[in-house]
C-alpha cells in the first residue's frame, strides 16, 4: 500500500507553539515537524480502513476492580466533619 507523507511546515509548527503559548528551539522544531507528520499519516491509515477496521482495547483486568455498591448517604455525618459550620452549611472564610 502506497502511502503519502504529510508535510507539516515550519510555519504550522510556530503557529501550534503561539497557540500553546511555548517557545520552540529549531531542534524542537524539526523533530516536533516529524512526529506530528507520523501521527497525520497514521490517522490518514485508519481513515482509509474506514469502518471495516475493528480495534480490540482491553478495558480492564478480570477481578481488578471492585463492584459498584449502592449505599445511602448521610448528610448529617458528612457535615460532623466540618470544623465550622451555620446550620446546614460550611462555615468558610470570604473569598472576595
Amino acid at each position: 500500500m502506497t502511502q503519502t507523507k504529510t508535510s507539516i511546515t515550519p510555519d504550522e509548527i510556530k503557529r501550534l507553539g503561539d497557540l500553546a503559548k511555548i517557545s520552540i528551539t529549531p531542534a524542537e522544531e524539526e523533530r516536533l515537524r516529524t512526529e506530528l507528520s507520523s501521527i497525520l499519516d497514521y490517522f490518514k491509515a485508519v481513515d482509509k480502513a474506514g469502518g471495516d477496521a475493528t480495534v480490540s482495547v482491553p478495558t480492564q483486568q478480570a477481578g481488578s476492580l471492585r463492584p459498584d455498591e449502592v449505599s445511602p448517604s448521610d448528610p448529617d455525618g458528612v457535615m460532623n466533619g466540618v470544623p465550622q459550620k451555620k446550620g446546614r452549611f460550611v462555615k468558610a472564610p470570604r473569598v472576595f
